[in-house]
């Protein structure tokens, strides 16, 4: 007859537990232990003879930590796509991409590779944008593509200007030279955008205040005065058109601010197409003060870069293509490229800009007959973008003393209108009861 299996396993012979020196209830305790020990690895034994399955508690709790982990991943990267976006909606100020040009004309100067200075800007940049588009093209340089390429991926920053400017250094081999006049440029640029912000500074905040402050008294101060004189009825004309304007700004405000936001909307697409830029270009050069300004700014640029890039070896029509992308301005540009085309013709720039006087005055297009003539036209660039530059800082200092007397006028009309809107009813009352 067969004897029944023991499922208890022979025992082993294991240590006596030390428990000396220990309290009653621990000495307890260590005794059971091997116990306790052998009858769960017995069991554990008999299961899986079974057939039974033992599962372990980390395993049971494994999947709920990846379901926790996954969440937080998917949480933060949609916080950093959050983040990226809000950074690409800031911008890079003037003086910080004068700040990049600086430095990374300086560090090729010294002969330090252009990823070695991509590297140090990256830690050196404290705009997140910024430091995200040197990143960006530090990684677009790593795969061969060009210094003016990875440029051009990031047109919001970087101008065709600037990147055609780049380009033709990379492709005359004077990278130094030409990054050289670029910082040269923008810091010109730079210094004549802080004189003509500090000359409309003055302006903008007495107008934004006015503006600010005529809201209030329309919104706070005009329905008063109609509850005291009774109505619009039989009350003088700038009474009547200050509270029609409150009236209207208080019930009709929502759709003012929403048509004044499709209207800027609609503006900013229309300027965006071709034909809504050359009339927007060729409205602001007729603008009287401001016109003359903008054109001598535009010439000062084109004839500077033109003349560097001639004397740095890039062709001539190359050159002139890129000064029209300098101009910034789609009827210069137009006619720049008209030129380019042009000259590979046998047509003279000189003869070639001579019809349009509004945008090249006829002492720039001599100057270009002396130059083509005498195959000197780089420094009479030179001479003729000082000539400009000159004229415009005069133009700028002449602006700050033309917008005082400007300013006060329009201060002096607003204060006159409010005072007449405000006391003429009053005075028509005092007339009535001593009449």
């Amino acid at each position: 007859m067969n004897e029944p299996i023991n499922p208890t396993p022979n025992p082993v012979n294991t240590p006596a537990p030390v428990t000396a020196g220990l309290p009653t209830s621990l000495q307890t305790t260590a005794t059971q232990a091997p116990v306790m020990a052998k009858t769960a690895a017995t069991k554990a034994a008999i299961d899986q003879k079974e057939g039974a399955i033992v599962l372990d508690i980390a395993n049971e709790k494994g999947p709920e930590k990846k379901t926790e982990s996954k969440e937080a991943g998917s949480l933060k990267e949609l916080f950093e796509q959050a983040n990226t976006w809000f950074i690409n909606l800031s911008g890079i100020k003037l003086d910080e991409k004068l700040l990049f040009f600086q430095l990374l004309g300086a560090m090729i100067n010294a002969g330090l590779p252009i990823l070695d200075a991509m590297a140090l800007l990256i830690n050196q940049a404290k705009n997140p944008k910024l430091k995200m588009v040197i990143e960006d093209m530090r990684s677009k340089i790593e795969e061969g593509e060009s210094l003016a390429a990875s440029m051009r991926a990031n047109s919001d920053v970087f101008d065709e200007a600037t990147c055609s400017v780049i380009e033709a250094g990379e492709k005359s081999g004077k990278l130094n030279d030409i990054m050289k006049e670029l910082v040269a440029q923008y810091e010109q640029l730079s210094e004549l955008t802080k004189k003509f912000k500090s000359v409309m500074a003055y302006p903008v905040i007495v107008i934004v205040f006015m503006s600010l402050l005529t809201v209030i008294v329309l919104i706070f101060v005009v329905p008063k005065l109609e509850e005291l004189f009774g109505g619009t009825g039989n009350l003088p004309l700038p009474t009547r058109i200050l509270i029609n304007g409150s009236d209207m700004l208080l019930s009709y405000w929502h759709f003012i601010l929403a048509g004044l936001a499709a209207i800027a909307f609609a503006f900013k697409k229309w300027r965006g197409t071709r034909g809504g830029a050359k009339a927007w270009n060729t409205f602001v050069l007729k603008t009287p003060v401001f016109g003359s300004i903008i054109q001598n700014m535009i010439l000062t640029r084109v004839t500077r870069i033109f003349g560097f890039l001639i004397t740095a070896g890039v062709p001539v029509v190359e050159s002139l293509k890129i000064a029209s992308h300098i101009a910034e301005n789609e009827l210069y540009q137009e006619k720049l490229l008209l030129a380019a085309d042009d000259l590979t013709k046998g047509i003279s720039i000189a003869e070639n800009l001579s019809d349009d006087e509004k945008l090249f005055p006829q002492m720039l297009v001599n100057m270009m007959a002396i130059g083509e003539k005498t195959a000197s036209l780089d420094s009479v660039m030179g001479k003729a973008a000082d000539f400009y530059k000159d004229e415009l800082e005069r133009k700028i200092g002449g602006l700050s003393k033309l917008m005082e007397p400007i300013i006060l006028s329009i201060i002096a009309c607003g204060a006159v209108f409010m005072i007449l809107a405000i006391y003429l009813p009053i005075l028509q009352m005092n007339d009535r009861v001593i009449g």
